[in-house]
């Protein structure tokens, strides 16, 4: 039974390791983190995605690019066609890159774990 404590997070590429690094934190927090590695956006594993979010009540998509046009928005239109769904997105908000390490640009464009987490409570408290 799901008490609003549950999330399904759905992430790509290099975002698979932070939102498992997430799940950890959110289990220190008594938040169960159901995570799917989506490594491809089309076709996109609709059956996996609609059985977790079907048991969590929300999501939260992760992609280390821009949030237009990526998995975020392939996963709402699946869910908003098939299982509306609150979710929050993580993924860079339409800007130009800059030169630094990975670690210094992820944390730039809000790319860490800790921001998988702050998504996750926010979806959360809008399950209704």
């Amino acid at each position: 039974v799901n008490e609003g404590t549950d999330v399904t997070i759905i992430a790509t590429g290099h975002m698979v390791w932070k939102a498992i690094e997430a799940g950890e934190k959110l289990a220190e927090l008594g938040i169960d983190a159901e995570i799917i590695n989506i490594h491809t956006i089309k076709p996109l594993d609709e059956e996996a995605i609609l059985k977790s979010v079907k048991k969590t009540g929300c999501v939260v998509t992760c992609e280390e690019h821009n949030k237009y046009g990526g998995l975020g928005e392939s996963v709402a239109r699946l869910l908003s066609t098939e299982l509306p769904t609150p979710q929050e997105f993580v993924a860079v908000n339409d800007s130009f890159g800059e030169s630094g390490t990975p670690d210094q640009l992820m944390t730039k464009y809000g790319l860490d774990s800790i921001n998988i987490v702050e998504a996750a409570q926010k979806v959360i408290k809008r399950v209704g």
